[in-house]
Order: C-alpha cells, then structure tokens, then sequence
C-alpha cells in the first residue's frame, strides 16, 4: 500500500511540475533602461548682468550629454526653462533666492549630446518673477531689466521616444548634473 501511495504522490508530482511555466519576470518585472540627460554648466556659461540688461543681444550656453540606455529609441529631448530669483518683499534689503513660477518649453532637440545656445530674450518669454515675500501668490512678468546679479534659470528635461513615450523627470532630477542653472553674473 504504501508502494502504491508513494506512485501516486510522484505521478501527480510530475503532472503538477509540467503544469507550471517559468515566468521570467518574476519576481521583478524586466526593466528597461532609457538614457539620461546630463548638464555642463559652468562660470563661463553664464548671462552677463551688463549685457542682460542693455539693449544688445546677450547669449549663454550650456552643454547636454545623453549616457546609458538606447539613445536610437530617443526621438527628441524637449527642453524646460524655470526662473530661479529673488522674492522681492517689501521694506527688506536681503530678500531671499527662491524656484517658482511656470516650466516652460525652451525647446526640442535632437536626441544627442551638444550645446545648446539660448539668448536673454528667449529664454525670460513666459516667466515670472515673485512680487512677495514667498515664491507663492502675486507673480509679474519677467523683464531684462528687472533681472540682477544671482539670479539664473533651471534647465530640465524629458524624452520623446519614438513609440510616443514622453519620460518627464520627477523632482529628484532638479539637482546637478540632472539640471542646471544659468547664472546672471
């Protein structure tokens, strides 16, 4: 009896094994690495106060470079501008350095590494400055002449691939060398 019993346990044994597949994306899923946008900025790279607030053509640049990941399934990179500037309270001398106001577009580029060359004008389009003390509330249109010395713009970034995926960096991404900022010097 016991001979037979044992049989039985192994014949169903093998049937239940060649039942079961063996999923390969267990017990993690498959990831799928796409590249990453790093940033160049340096002292070099900056707007020049004289300049942004004259009446001449001032112009900065900073350098992307795409690693890891497929760069061939990478359509375009579209670029975000954000102003990084004071708040201007009332009655204080020392106002503080704060990020607010819109993203916007700056524009798309190629999916490869480069410099990209942006003037004042472009750049300050569709930005507002802080009229508080706090990066909240109150905001006014950004102009050459109301920029100062300090003051700059965050770049960042996402990915067009081209199945149609549009990979937005989360906040983690707002620190070097995953962004960067311009300065007015």
């Amino acid at each position: 009896m016991k001979k037979v019993l044992f049989a039985l346990l192994v014949v169903i044994s093998a049937l239940g094994a060649s039942g079961c597949e063996d999923d390969p994306d267990l017990p993690f899923p498959e990831t799928k690495e796409y590249p990453q946008i790093y940033t160049n900025v340096t002292a070099e790279n900056a707007f020049k106060l004289t300049e942004v607030q004259g009446t001449g053509n001032a112009a900065a640049r900073f350098d992307i470079q795409v690693q890891g990941g497929n760069a061939n399934e990478v359509e375009a990179i579209q670029v975000y501008r954000q102003f990084v500037g004071f708040n201007v309270p009332a009655g204080t001398t020392a106002p503080a350095l704060g990020v607010g106001g819109p993203t916007v577009l700056l524009r798309t580029v190629p999916p490869t590494s480069g410099t990209i060359e942006l003037t004042i004008d472009e750049v300050i389009q569709g930005l507002t400055r802080a009229t508080g003390a706090t990066q909240a509330g109150a905001r006014t249109a950004l102009t050459r002449a109301s920029l100062r010395t300090g003051e700059g713009f965050r770049f960042t970034y996402a990915l067009l691939l081209k199945d149609g995926t549009r990979i937005e960096y989360n906040p983690t991404f707002l620190n070097a060398p995953f962004s960067g900022i311009v300065t007015i010097q």
